[in-house]
């Protein structure tokens, strides 16, 4: 029998959570998805709620630090742009999707969200031109990454195809940022 690993049993919290909800991430339910006892789950968890910050912690690092240090690793601002969004195209959405729901119902779950939330949005807004007021920036990676999360919720499976949405709202943000760059003359 092979060992199971700390990642196999966030890799089932995952599935659980994606599937069924955060109430469905129990140690009877994750013991039984993986053939495994209660003891092997106690090896790497304290209880269920270091299981489930664990699973926080790894939804936040491969879901937000993962993909913003695939996109750091260039030097141009487009290049990094190009590189985020093929990787959060990539992402789990249903699983993103759970976590806010998640979040909604639990304080724990709603701070982890909060934190990838700041994240993201700060990221987005070191892309845009520094030319364009911080208010402005700021504004405008919100708008960004609002509808991202929106796009997520239109189709969390990616069943349909909204690269019209997505260049409607580049043409839009871009409207934006030239409507805040200084009048010549």
């Amino acid at each position: 029998m092979a060992r199971t690993h700390r990642d196999d049993w966030i890799e089932a919290g995952f599935e659980l959570l994606r599937t069924a909800g955060e109430h469905a991430m129990t140690i009877e339910r994750l013991c039984a998805a993986l053939d495994r006892t209660k003891g092997s789950f106690y090896h790497h968890f304290e209880g269920a709620p270091a299981f489930a910050r664990a699973v926080l912690e790894a939804w936040e690092q491969r879901h937000t630090e993962a993909p913003i240090a695939a996109a750091s690793r260039h030097d141009a601002v487009a290049a990094r742009r190009r590189t985020l969004d093929a990787t959060v195209k990539e992402l789990d959405w249903a699983l993103d999707l759970a976590v806010r729901g998640w979040g909604l119902r639990d304080p724990v779950a709603r701070e982890v969200v909060a934190r990838v939330d700041a994240r993201r949005i700060d990221y987005l807004e070191g892309l845009l031109p520094r030319r364009v007021p911080a208010a402005r920036r700021r504004a405008v990676a919100t708008l960004e990454y609002a509808a991202f999360l929106g796009a997520m919720q239109l189709d969390p499976t990616r069943q349909r195809n909204l690269r019209n949405v997505e260049a409607l709202l580049y043409e839009a943000l871009g409207g934006l940022l030239r409507e805040a760059q200084p009048r010549k003359g």
